[in-house]
C-alpha cells in the first residue's frame, strides 16, 4: 500500500499529492494519506467522494489517517483549487443520475445500490445544489419509483431537481412526472457547466 505524507502541508499541497498517486494506482488500489491540518483533511474527504474514491479516517493526536480505495478508472482530472478554495467561493456540486441503478452489474444490485445512495444524499454536507435526471434515469423521478419520496424530501431542501424533457417524452412519462421540473439540453448542460463537481453514481 502506497502512502503520502503530507504532513506540515497546507491544502492544496496534500491534495495535489493525493490526486497523483490515486492517478497512479489502478481500480481497487489503496492509499494511504497523512494530514495534520483539519482543513485539508476535510479538503482531500471532498475530493475523494466526489471522484469515486473510498475513505475512511481515524485520528491520532494531531494526525490523520485517511484509508483511500480506489474504485474508477481513467485519470482523476478535478482541480485541487475548487476544493481548496473559500467556503464561500464554492460552487456546489451536481449530481446525475444516467440511469435506475448504480454501477454496472446485476441490475437488482444497481437498484439496491442505487436507493442507498439516494437515501444517503440528504446526510453529506453541503448538499449538492442539483439534481439532474437523463436516460433512463429519469424513470426515477415519476410516479411509481420507489424514490419520489426521497427525492422530494430533497427538493424542499432547496435542491432543484432537473428531468430531461426530451427523455420524458421518448418513454412516455412526461404526465407522469412526480417531482422536479422538466428540463431542456440548454439547461442541463448549463447546469453541469456551473458546478463545481460533477457526480454520477
Amino acid at each position: 500500500m502506497k502512502t503520502v505524507d503530507a504532513r506540515g502541508m497546507a491544502c492544496p499541497k496534500p491534495l495535489i499529492l493525493t490526486k497523483k498517486a490515486l492517478n497512479e494506482l489502478g481500480p481497487g488500489g489503496r492509499l494511504t494519506v497523512l494530514i495534520d491540518n483539519e482543513t485539508s483533511k476535510q479538503n482531500v474527504e471532498r475530493f475523494c467522494l466526489d471522484n469515486g474514491v473510498e475513505v475512511s479516517a481515524a485520528a491520532e493526536g494531531a494526525v490523520f489517517t485517511l484509508s483511500l480505495t480506489r474504485r474508477g478508472a481513467g485519470t482523476i482530472v478535478a482541480t485541487e483549487q475548487v476544493y481548496c478554495a473559500p467556503e464561500a467561493q464554492r460552487k456546489p456540486h451536481v449530481i446525475v443520475f444516467r440511469s435506475g441503478t448504480m454501477g454496472n452489474g446485476p441490475e437488482e444490485l444497481g437498484g439496491i445500490l442505487m436507493k442507498a445512495f439516494v437515501n444517503t444524499i440528504k446526510e453529506i454536507s453541503p448538499l449538492p445544489g442539483h439534481l439532474v435526471f437523463y436516460n433512463t434515469g429519469v424513470h426515477l423521478v415519476v410516479n411509481g419509483s420507489p424514490l419520489v419520496e426521497p427525492f422530494a424530501e430533497l427538493e424542499k431542501k432547496g435542491i432543484a431537481i432537473l428531468a430531461c424533457g426530451t427523455c420524458l417524452d421518448y418513454f412516455g412519462l412526461k404526465a407522469k412526472l412526480a417531482v422536479g421540473t422538466v428540463s431542456n439540453m440548454f439547461t442541463i448542460l448549463e447546469t453541469l457547466s456551473a458546478a463545481g463537481s460533477v457526480i454520477a453514481p
